[in-house]
């Protein structure tokens, strides 16, 4: 009996941990200031608000409220559903009004879509957009101008169709390489279209001015120096 009972207050207290380490999308972590706005992708907090450029995780981490952002242990995740399949491999919402096809399969397709204004992408929704009126909530309740997606992670075009805004954009995060480069969005037509671009010479793209010059962004130092990870 005192052994069930240890079990028992066992499974509790790790049941309580698990939901402590929970937190809702795009919502500032109180020890580190960052807010997850996907399963994999996080901004730094300003004031209490997330804020400027979206980061990802390595591939196999998870974005969490945890004191260490990205862990490979998928029950920490913060955003449970943005950017994942729904239970019936139809949809996967991207932010809170884009979303990507399934297609019967567990991995987000390229082929993506938009909610109609003032309807949200709900992943309980099996029509994929509703209303809060009648009881939808956005799954990724971002401002709609992060992608929610890895963008090292798809075509350029796939990328600007979800963005659905003209103009430059940071590519990555990696110091001697994707920190070099961005993608251009732009509208063809009623089409979005997208092209990776390369800085020239030793410059880096700078996601505020959105040009290339020397000074070496705090994005990717962030990315290279202040990014924790952890195993379980």
């Amino acid at each position: 009996m005192l052994r069930l009972l240890i079990v028992a207050t066992t499974g509790v207290l790790l049941g309580l941990y698990f939901l402590g380490s929970r937190a809702d999308c795009n919502v500032c972590a109180s020890v580190t200031q960052v807010a997850c706005i996907s399963n994999t992708s996080f901004q730094f907090c300003t004031s209490g608000l997330p804020f400027g450029p979206a980061y990802t995780c390595p591939t196999g981490y998870y974005c969490t409220a945890n004191d260490v952002t990205c862990n490979t242990n998928a029950a920490f995740r913060s955003c449970i559903g943005c950017g994942s399949c729904n239970s019936n491999n139809t949809f996967a919402c991207l932010t809170a009004r884009t979303f990507a096809l399934c297609l019967g399969t567990a991995t987000p397709s390229q082929i993506v879509g938009s909610c109609g204004l003032g309807y949200v992408c709900d992943y309980n929704n099996p029509n994929i957009c509703g209303t809060p009126a009648t009881g939808s909530q956005a799954t990724c309740p971002g401002d709609g101008t992060t992608t929610g997606v890895d963008p090292t992670g798809i075509t350029p075009t796939a990328y600007c169709s979800i963005v659905q805004q003209h103009g430059r954009f940071p590519y990555g995060i990696d110091l001697n390489t994707t920190c070099r480069q961005y993608i251009y969005c732009f509208l063809n037509a009623t089409a979005w279209g997208g092209g990776l671009y390369t800085c020239p010479g030793q410059t880096y793209f700078n996601s505020t001015s959105r040009y290339c010059d020397t000074q070496v962004p705090a994005r990717c130092t962030y990315g290279v120096a202040s990014l924790r990870l952890s195993s379980p």
